[in-house]
């Protein structure tokens, strides 16, 4: 399988908490892999809930700038960062530059829950 970002449907993100969200699931189990390959984009201002959960995932900075909170401390993103967050971890991913904050986002089969 070969594709571009612009052939796959973005979604917008709806839920408590959630404000300008979009995701895209670029590779996934309906692809053959097991877990789930997906790119996140907050507009300026957007944020993710502060949530947690059991799995862990990698977040890779494709463009913009943000905060991202684990378990209660901020930690400044930009493009070209990555972050680690453990299974548990009360977390979450805020815009606050002047452009959107779009990451990739891995995690296993269980994981998409968005």
């Amino acid at each position: 399988m070969v594709r571009h970002e612009s052939e796959i449907e973005s979604v917008e993100v709806k839920g408590e908490g959630i404000s300008g969200v979009r995701k895209q699931i670029l590779v996934g189990p309906n692809d053959g892999w097991q877990g789930y390959m997906r790119v996140f984009a907050l507009e300026v201002g957007g944020n993710t809930p502060a949530h947690r959960h059991p799995w862990w995932h990698v977040n890779y900075v494709l463009e913009g700038e943000g905060t991202v909170f684990i378990d209660g401390v901020g930690h400044v993103v930009k493009a070209g960062s990555v972050a680690h967050i453990e299974g548990g971890k009360l977390h979450q991913f805020v815009n606050t530059g002047a452009v959107p904050l779009k990451f990739i986002c891995l995690v296993p089969p269980e994981g998409d829950h968005y």
